[in-house]
């Protein structure tokens, strides 16, 4: 079964936009929020993200296309190989894909947001479509524009702190910035994160990667690349490594998918190399290079920065002595080396209480603490 993504309106006066960046591959897998592609206007460009889970079929139009606002954007599937409906025409600027129900017509104009912007999941736009797509873009009702927090924080009972009454201007966030945001979101609303750590020699490592720079001729030392390929061991000894919790449902992935922090000038990326249950250390090394590469010139492939399954992060090189990382959304382990103090070099790790227990964590780190 396919679902359209529809373009969608950023101003009310524009009912054209240019399509800037098309995010993602075909055939690659997504999940509800993941970023699909960014249109843009005279005044103001907008991420484009999945409304539902699935397999990205085809986009309809080409990088620098003008697109008719409520027009099928793209295509996802249920399944990789599902067909793209041939028939599929684009709609009309500022048509609606499907007509509101009265409860529909009254949220719209309650978040000040047009029915075109909505996917419909049946004949007829309905209050629990609105009410998703509100939440999922975190839009504030014009009553309370003042009020940013998601309907999460909000049941999770949190005081709602008013903004600061100074002068300010007021900016849109970057792609960058939106992906952040979703991260510490989701570490924030939906993880039970807790964190653990040990000492160990740090020796034993620098030398297994002084050896392993030797044997294949590579310019420097790869410890951190070969400490991070040690996750991908991790699975056989324990498949909750690399799950995650969605619902009340545990989650084991097939594929180990690992994700290793990049510092690019004001930008942090989570690099991620696909598939390295398959790779040998060396292939690994020199995978996680090349997107190392990509990152520092700011041209990583959407599905380059995507999917981690567990993770890995250093801040030895800034010389900080602990750090507690924040979790890539669904994983359950995220490791972080850290810079020696007084001689003493100390591994932690941040993992999901619902999935790990501390014991599990503290059992992953004392195997990453050698070469295996």
């Amino acid at each position: 079964m396919t679902f359209p993504i529809r373009t969608p309106r950023i101003n009310n006066n524009d009912d054209t936009v240019r399509l800037s960046a098309i995010m993602v591959q075909p055939g690659a897998m997504l999940r509800v929020g993941d970023l699909v592609a960014e249109v843009e206007t005279d005044k103001a460009t907008f991420a484009v993200e999945a409304d539902r889970a699935g397999y990205f079929l085809k986009c309809l139009h080409a990088v620098g296309d003008k697109i008719e606002v409520g027009s099928i954007l793209a295509w996802v599937g249920e399944a990789a190989s599902d067909m793209v409906p041939e028939a599929a025409v684009p709609g009309t600027a500022g048509r609606t894909a499907a007509e509101p129900t009265l409860r529909a017509s009254l949220l719209l104009k309650e978040y000040g947001i047009s029915g075109d912007q909505v996917s419909a999941t049946g004949d007829r736009l309905s209050a629990a479509d609105v009410e998703a797509h509100v939440a999922r873009h975190g839009i504030p009702p014009r009553s309370s524009l003042a009020t940013r927090e998601s309907d999460a924080s909000a049941q999770a009972g949190r005081r709602e702190l008013p903004a600061p009454a100074i002068a300010s201007s007021v900016e849109e966030l970057s792609v960058m910035e939106r992906g952040m945001l979703r991260t510490v979101s989701w570490h924030r609303d939906e993880a039970v994160p807790g964190y653990v750590e040990i000492a160990y020699d740090a020796q034993g490592w620098a030398a297994y990667g002084a050896a392993f720079q030797q044997e294949h001729r590579l310019l420097l030392n790869p410890m951190l690349s070969l400490m991070a390929y040690q996750l991908v061991a991790l699975r056989q000894r324990n498949a909750k490594y690399n799950g995650t919790i969605h619902g009340e449902r545990k989650v084991l992935y097939q594929p180990v998918n690992v994700g290793f922090t990049v510092q690019s000038g004001d930008h942090l990326y989570l690099t991620v190399v696909a598939g390295a249950h398959e790779m040998t250390a060396r292939e690994f090394v020199g995978r996680l290079l090349e997107l190392q590469k990509a990152a520092m010139r700011n041209r990583l492939e959407a599905a380059e920065s995507s999917g981690a399954t567990i993770a890995f992060t250093s801040m030895a090189r800034w010389g900080v002595m602990r750090h507690q990382p924040v979790l890539p959304p669904f994983t359950s382990l995220m490791v972080a080396h850290s810079a020696p103090a007084g001689g003493v070099s100390a591994l932690g790790a941040t993992y999901d209480h619902r999935l790990l227990s501390g014991a599990d964590a503290v059992a992953a780190l004392h195997f990453l603490k050698e070469p295996a």
